[in-house]
């Protein structure tokens, strides 16, 4: 055959075994087997996992753990743990999961079961045991009431547990029957500052027909205070300036303005000045008779015995206006 002729058949290269042109059904078989079992084991897993999940809740349901086993109480001062648990109806051995879920209705039966409760919160403190966390009231006063000692909580309350004994630093509420008086009066007295709050020692409400609102200071420095209920707190703010300028003890009157007169000096009634006044013309009148009578030594026996008889009266005049000094004086520190 001479060079350049075509050659009759062209050679074919067949397909090598193995070649991914071989399209064999049994070549790609085991293909398909690794990726059948990969679906398999996927959906085999998926059924196991949501077969296993309601298991194991149903095996915790059923075990100690889901039940209560403790309860611990924090913030407690004057509450015992015992008397909140108690309290708040939470149940020992209880399934820990319900209780929980509802554990504002059973906050809010601890809170009506004891006035004392400012705020509760509940929450986990291990697995399965709870930790209830507790807000208190303050006591800020003691009403007396037929002799016998209630204590005033923050918010107005007067809560019906007997002091047997009052030592603690709180005031006296004297002579308040209206629970809305007491309510009115605490709202103001929270307003003040915490070292005037300490400075009062007693609270009596004094009421007269002309102000229902009255009542009447008695302070750990001796001093007296009167004012109005609704006064308290805007007006009380003066009383470390007012008191540091009194010279002795006394009563300071914030009823109509802010005034002062010591224990030695009585007021009158319609709350205007003191009779300090009456006292001083009164004397310096008897003064001027005694001077004049001495001077007209050289008139008559009668007219020296009418200036006498005048002098005797005058004394008695002022001895009378002493009296009433006193006897206002002692009334108003009684009251």
């Amino acid at each position: 055959m001479k060079k350049g002729d075509s050659e009759p058949f062209e050679k074919i290269e067949q397909p090598k075994i193995g070649s991914p042109y071989n399209g064999s059904f049994l070549n790609r078989l085991p293909n398909l087997k690794n990726q059948r079992n990969k679906v398999l084991y996927r959906r085999l897993t998926f059924i196991i996992s949501i077969l296993t999940i309601p298991l194991i809740f149903l095996i915790y349901y059923v075990s100690p753990y889901s039940r209560l086993q403790g309860i611990t109480v924090s913030g407690n001062q004057m509450i015992t743990s015992q008397i909140a648990i108690a309290d708040s109806h939470l149940a020992i051995d209880g399934n820990v999961w319900s209780q929980y879920f509802h554990k504002n209705q059973y906050l809010d039966t601890l809170k009506k079961e004891q006035p004392r409760v400012e705020s509760a919160q509940l929450h986990f403190k291990s697995i399965n045991t709870f930790e209830l966390a507790i807000k208190e009231y303050k006591e800020i006063a003691l009403v007396m009431k037929d002799g016998e000692y209630f204590p005033v909580i923050e918010n107005g309350k007067v809560l019906k547990e007997k002091v047997a004994n009052p030592t603690k630093n709180l005031p006296i509420l004297e002579n308040f029957t209206d629970n809305a008086k007491i309510s009115q009066l605490v709202k103001e007295y929270n307003q003040l500052t915490s070292e005037l709050q300490k400075a009062i020692s007693e609270i009596k409400y004094t009421p007269k027909e002309s102000n229902k609102n009255l009542i009447q200071l008695n302070m750990n420095d001796g001093n007296q205070v009167i004012v109005n209920i609704q006064n308290l707190a805007s007006q009380m703010k003066y009383y470390p300036q007012v008191a540091k300028e009194m010279k002795e003890k006394g009563v300071i009157d914030m009823e109509v303005g802010i005034f002062s007169y010591p224990y030695s000096e009585s007021k009158k009634e319609n709350g205007g000045a003191t009779d300090s006044s009456v006292q001083t013309s009164s004397t310096e009148n008897l003064t001027g008779q005694s001077g004049a009578s001495s001077d007209q030594s050289d008139q008559s026996s009668e007219s020296v015995e009418s200036n006498q008889a005048g002098q005797s009266e005058n004394t008695s005049e002022s001895s009378q206006i002493d009296d009433n000094s006193s006897s206002s004086s002692s009334d108003l520190t009684e009251n």
